[in-house]
């Protein structure tokens, strides 16, 4: 099994929307990248500290680069599937052969790696011989990076969605130098080198900082088992003593391309129904798989909460039906990450999504992107659970993570209610 089998929906997508035709010089210029990731003995030490390294590892390696973890072993903390062992580095070795063919996690400090990342900005080893350094940061709800010497401040050492903030800029600002190596063969040089150009400092916020911290999940339901709800159950189960009761509707299984983008696959387990995958790295959340895909007879037995990561839009105009009392729906377009959030009286998913879209073949997309959808849909369950904000009506975001360090990166706007497709009450009176 080849890595471009693997990273068939990146190389589709930089292929597409940067218009060139040679795959083999798209894959080239991924696999080729040098990425290393050091971090001081105080930030490995926190739960916040090692979910930042990590998943920006494996966001790092699933794009297919080659990823370097320069730190001092450390006993790992807290559940992070699909890593597993007792230390750092054993968790690291675990997956060895695991991600994309030749694309490992190595253990060390390459020589002038590509662009390095000093995670938590408080590195005891400067890497001095990157071409290029960049400090990450973290509070509790957000992540943040800047150009080295400037180093963001890192905030929280236990709770760990902005750490995964800060892991999705980390991947999306490692691949804009091997991107823009493209710019010359594109069809639009120019462009390519604006949206791939790199940033002095990028912020990306998932919630207010206030936001209470709620690990208690109840009952909830998902629909797919996708990409998007890969990234959700990822963040999810890496909460401090979390606690729920879930069901996934999924009947596909997993192929290779699906190695680029759903968080908890690897290749020992690729033989697993999607939702059997959920099982089986469920802990503290259980998790009953229901391995066929949602039906309308499903409608009249959802949970109160229900995440929606499915790619067909018409089962999305299904739940759009749904009265439930909170919805989130993750997607991605492109470069962008969506996420919306809809009530029992507010437009539905239907109103957003009023056109079938469905494209033939595997939907193109890199790994931060994907990931970045599901972790907003986590956030915005986790602040619907919080009770921290009185929300009765439907909101979109859309993060476009390669640009957040300007205003265009970041847009948020109401969910407006549409006649056509009629689902909702709102759409109703529509």
């Amino acid at each position: 099994m080849s890595s471009a089998d693997q990273l068939a929906r990146t190389i589709a997508l930089l292929q597409t929307e940067l218009e060139i035709s040679d795959a083999a010089v798209v894959a080239s210029k991924l696999t080729k990248l040098k990425v290393a990731l050091v971090a001081g003995d105080e930030v490995m030490k926190t739960r916040a500290g090692q979910v930042a390294l990590l998943t920006s590892a494996l966001l790092l390696a699933r794009s297919g680069h080659q990823v370097f973890v320069n730190i001092f072993d450390a006993p790992l903390i807290g559940y992070q599937p699909p890593f597993q062992g007792t230390t750092i580095y054993e968790a690291i070795g675990n997956l060895r052969g695991q991600l994309i063919t030749g694309s490992d996690i190595s253990v060390g400090f390459p020589v002038q790696p590509d662009v390095a990342f000093d995670i938590g900005g408080r590195s005891s080893i400067p890497p001095f011989t990157a071409r290029k350094t960049i400090s990450v940061g973290w509070s509790s709800w957000a992540g943040e990076i800047a150009a080295w010497p400037c180093k963001p401040p890192t905030t929280e050492d236990d709770w760990p969605m902005g750490a995964m903030a800060a892991a999705v800029l980390v991947a999306a600002e490692a691949v804009k130098p091997a991107i823009r190596l493209l710019a010359p063969i594109s069809g639009h040089p120019g462009y390519v080198r604006e949206l791939f150009a790199g940033s002095q400092t990028a912020m990306l916020r998932l919630a207010p900082e206030h936001t209470p911290k709620v690990s208690a999940l109840g009952a909830f339901d998902v629909i797919s088992a996708g990409a998007v709800t890969n990234a959700v159950m990822y963040a999810l189960l890496r909460l401090p003593d979390v606690v729920g009761d879930a069901r996934a509707f999924d009947k596909d299984g997993s192929d290779p391309s699906n190695r680029n983008r759903n968080m908890l696959l690897i290749g020992l387990l690729q033989h697993l129904a999607k939702v059997e995958l959920f099982a089986h790295f469920a802990r503290g959340i259980r998790v009953e798989p229901i391995a066929r895909h949602f039906a309308e007879s499903d409608l009249a037995d959802l949970a109160e909460n229900v995440i929606v990561g499915v790619d067909d839009v018409p089962t999305r105009w299904l739940l759009a039906g749904a009265k439930v009392n909170w919805m989130g729906v993750g997607a991605t377009t492109d470069f962008g990450s969506m996420a919306s959030i809809h009530f029992p009286y507010s437009a539905c998913a239907a109103c957003l999504h009023p056109h079938n879209e469905d494209a033939p073949g595997p939907a193109p997309t890199i790994a931060f992107v994907s990931f970045l959808a599901g972790l907003m849909v986590a956030a915005d369950f986790l602040v619907e659970l919080s009770r921290s904000a009185a929300n009765i009506a439907s909101r979109q975001r859309i993060i476009f993570p390669l640009r957040c360090d300007t205003s265009n990166g970041i847009y948020s706007a109401p969910v407006s209610a549409r006649a056509d497709p009629a689902r909702c009450p709102a759409s109703r009176l529509k």
